[in-house]
């Protein structure tokens, strides 16, 4: 596995100085509506390698949907002749292009280090908001642009960013084969979990980041693996029947699937190392695609016991089933938010799929998705910002991310791709 650690350190005293006020505005809301962005200028860092670094940053903020990058045009010779500190910077420049924030930096290099240096201002207020300074090997440069990217994030929003996250999906790999892939969440960096050139599909985070669940044809039949992200300890879980739909639970002690190793798929639970299997539903009707509550309490899931293909809800312990969506006639791939307030789901209408939103309890379900082929497996970011799907708009399956609230829909995947499920958050050092 590709070494990822880099080294931080906080060198700018300055940054802990700042008024309190600086530190405690929220710049931009969470539910800011998707047409009011954010004004943000992120000027080419000084440097061998400044121009890309701040390239990815710019993308960063594209993809969050909750900024207006401004165009370089606008003010590329005035950045060329400020430095990056206060005093040097002319904020009546940028406030008179409307800048609500910008990043200016620089990157020197030594003994095959180099040291990045990156700020954000608000030129309103003629302050810095965030001082950060990175040492790291080159090959880290993508890394410290995400790392920023979150601080930006955190200083402008109140919440931390997941530019630094990674989605897992399906890809076709060959003509008769498909694997697990992981890559980065703005689709830089793809690489493959899996590479025995059978059928493997449906994967499902470990709550650490460290492991994949997901079901494999490798032995001819389809059952649930657990290995790590190189592919290395993989072992089987499941035992008779068909096994699809992993999931983990929130604690990371348990796996929840659907086997239909006493007849009809129902839904099952199992140590990650595999061991005996604990049955949590019954009846002559499917149950599939479970997907734990945050704190672990609760799993949606599909269901046809009511016909059609609708989402349900029951305890982890498989009591107290209580029917969540009542229009429709194939609702699947439940999706539960970080802070399990609402429920993404796929539901197919007039042939296709869409992806929709509803609250915890079934109300309030909202469209996201229409008129843009399939669209289908939603999967919410770690801070419950944004999902990911798959989407056929294209042609083919390829993987998209898009606000929570349907708007900013983007293509990351720059191969085919299904099936993605968002990963976990690292968190700050």
């Amino acid at each position: 596995m590709k070494n990822r650690k880099i080294f931080f350190t906080v060198a700018l005293m300055a940054a802990m100085l700042l008024p309190m006020g600086a530190w405690a505005r929220i710049y931009v809301p969470i539910d800011q509506p998707s047409d009011q962005k954010f004004p943000i200028a992120v000027a080419d860092l000084r440097g061998s390698g400044g121009r890309d670094m701040a390239g990815i940053i710019r993308n960063d903020m594209e993809l969050s949907g909750y900024f207006r990058v401004l165009s370089e045009d606008s003010f590329k010779d005035v950045a060329r002749k400020e430095g990056i500190s206060i005093d040097t910077i002319r904020f009546d420049f940028w406030t008179a292009i409307e800048a609500g924030a910008l990043v200016k930096g620089e990157v020197s290099s030594e003994g095959g280090k180099m040291t990045v240096t990156l700020r954000l201002f608000d030129p309103f207020l003629k302050q810095m908001l965030v001082g950060k300074q990175y040492r790291a090997d080159k090959k880290s440069m993508r890394e410290i642009a995400h790392r920023f990217s979150n601080e930006i994030m955190l200083a402008l929003t109140g919440i931390w960013g997941v530019f630094d996250t990674r989605i897992s999906y399906t890809a076709v790999s060959g003509k008769k084969s498909k694997e697990i892939y992981v890559m980065d969440m703005d689709g830089h960096g793809p690489f493959a979990v899996t590479k025995n050139k059978s059928i493997n599909m449906g994967s499902a985070w470990s709550p650490d980041g460290g492991r994949l669940a997901f079901t494999s044809y490798l032995k001819n039949n389809p059952d649930v693996y657990v290995s790590s992200l190189n592919g290395g300890n993989l072992h089987r879980i499941s035992i008779g029947g068909s096994n699809i739909t992993p999931a983990w639970s929130p604690d990371g002690g348990i796996i929840a699937f659907s086997s239909s190793a006493a007849g009809t798929a129902n839904l099952y639970t199992i140590s990650p190392g595999g061991g005996a299997a604990r049955r949590l539903t019954a009846g002559s009707s499917i149950d599939i695609s479970p997907d734990y509550s945050p704190d672990g309490g609760s799993i949606v899931f599909a269901s046809e016991r009511a016909g059609g293909l609708h989402i349900f809800r029951t305890s982890a312990s498989g009591g107290g089933v209580q029917r969540l969506t009542f229009v429709g006639y194939q609702n699947d791939m439940p999706s539960w938010s970080p802070i399990g307030d609402k429920i993404a789901f796929a539901g197919r209408d007039m042939g296709t799929f869409d992806i929709f939103i509803m609250n915890a309890d079934g109300s309030n379900i909202q469209r996201l998705t229409i008129g843009t082929g399939s669209n289908e497996h939603p999967s919410f970011s770690p801070d419950g910002r944004m999902i990911t799907f798959s989407s056929s708009r294209e042609g083919g399956a390829a993987i998209y991310i898009m606000r929570a609230d349907g708007s900013n829909q983007t293509r990351v995947s720059k191969g085919n791709g299904m099936l993605p499920v968002w990963g976990p958050q690292k968190r700050p050092e």
